[in-house]
């Protein structure tokens, strides 16, 4: 027996480290072909506007192309370090320019391989005239430039999202409550008062009896925010009877993960860590820790077991990831959680749709499983943008069968 249990130890170890090394592999494959494609931009975008770098040597354009770049991705992993010296401000533009980045490298990589199919058809000739390159690379920047402009604009607009859920069925009288969802604030260098005093307005223009925030409050870094005191107050302004409920998301996490909690505390945001409530003795709230938080978020994650209940309490749970529904059973009957941006911008979105089991709205995979509502979040992450998806405030509202009075909910 012993011998068999040291020859499991050694399979699972074995698997293990096989599959690091394959996910090492294969960000090492996809890292490669991101550069691929990043040169590949700058060569056809000097290929395709030659006649405008008349005498202009390719290398010295190649180093110009290749710096500017390089400035966008070091400054977008400098402003992830916190207390970082460097002003604000260049972090902010450098997200936009992320942005234009990812789209100038997407449509141009695009309009080469839509050259070559029409070229391998026989449908333009070979060399390409002047006029196809020039039309071809304004295209590129053209569409580039668009999306890019609508996706910042559209990114400060907070849509209201409705949900009507019932919660175990009964023909008995039933009761209802309104709970206002919000999911991915990223507050930090990009996301600031302005922002949210929009999101606290859509919260309450929907007049909910309970607001809960699935993660991702904040952005990584809490010394990235400017006036913390001012936004703590904003937070204040919800109006709900039951309160604002939150659980932690992979970026409500590192060094800062005590001042974060600290000022949740302060913005009367109540925070459950594998724990619940009771709600007016009328549901369950239940909060988990982040599954896999980037960075220290207090102590390791644990199961999170039902309490003793009766039929009549319908239980809630907060979980940041979509991807740990399926850890769930009939004991939990509605799980909200964010975290997909819904792919947060074209192509991502669609990206998101085709790779992901549950990726945004309504989900309930079969009549035993618990129901699941996925919101898109109220803010962005990266390039403040928004193309095919939108900010947004989630409102749900639940019926159920109304408690017997006297009873008791919660064991906890």
């Amino acid at each position: 027996m012993e011998k068999q249990s040291e020859d499991s130890l050694w399979n699972n170890q074995n698997r293990y480290e096989e599959r690091h090394v394959m996910q090492i592999i294969m960000i090492l494959i996809l890292l490669g072909a991101v550069i691929g494609l990043i040169v590949n931009t700058g060569r056809k975008l000097f290929l395709w506007f030659r006649p405008l770098f008349a005498g202009a040597s390719p290398l010295v354009f190649g180093a110009i192309y290749g710096m500017i770049m390089t400035a966008v991705l070091v400054f977008f992993v400098l402003s992830r370090i916190p207390d970082s010296p460097i002003p604000r401000v260049f972090f902010l533009v450098d997200h936009y320019a992320l942005g234009a980045a990812v789209y100038v490298v997407i449509f141009v990589n695009s309009a080469d391989f839509i050259l070559f199919l029409l070229k391998l058809c026989r449908l333009l000739p070979v060399p390409l005239s002047q006029g196809v390159s020039v039309t071809a690379g304004a295209a590129a920047l053209g569409l580039s430039a668009v999306l890019t402009l609508y996706g910042g604009i559209h990114a400060s607009v907070i849509k209201t999202q409705h949900y009507d859920i019932e919660l175990q069925a009964d023909k008995r009288a039933s009761d209802s409550m309104k709970i206002a969802l919000i999911s991915d604030i990223h507050m930090g260098y990009v996301i600031e008062e302005k922002h949210v005093e929009k999101i606290v307005a859509a919260i309450n223009a929907a007049e909910p009896d309970l607001v809960c925030i699935v993660g991702d409050i904040f952005d990584g870094d809490i010394t990235a925010l400017k006036n913390p005191s001012v936004l703590q107050e904003l937070f204040r302004e919800i109006k709900a009877p039951y309160g604002v409920y939150a659980c932690l998301g992979n970026h409500d996490a590192g060094a800062g993960y005590e001042e974060m909690l600290d000022f949740l505390d302060k913005a009367g945001i109540y925070l459950l860590q594998d724990e619940e409530v009771l709600i007016d003795d009328r549901i369950i709230l239940a909060g988990r820790k982040d599954s896999g938080p980037i960075g220290n978020q207090g102590s390791k994650r644990t199961v999170l077991e039902a309490s003793a209940k009766t039929e009549q309490l319908p239980r809630v749970v907060l979980d940041h990831k979509p991807e740990n529904i399926g850890e769930y059973h009939k004991s939990t009957d509605l799980i909200l959680c964010g975290h997909t941006h819904r792919g947060q911008f074209f192509p991502g979105n669609l990206i998101n749709e085709v790779s992901m089991d549950v990726n945004y709205g309504y989900y309930r995979k079969n009549a035993e499983s618990p129901q699941a509502v996925v919101t898109s979040g109220a803010g962005t992450w990266g390039p403040p943008m928004r193309v095919g998806t939108d900010n947004e405030v989630a409102v749900i509202r639940i019926t159920f069968p109304a408690a017997e009075k006297g009873t008791v909910k919660l064991g906890l």
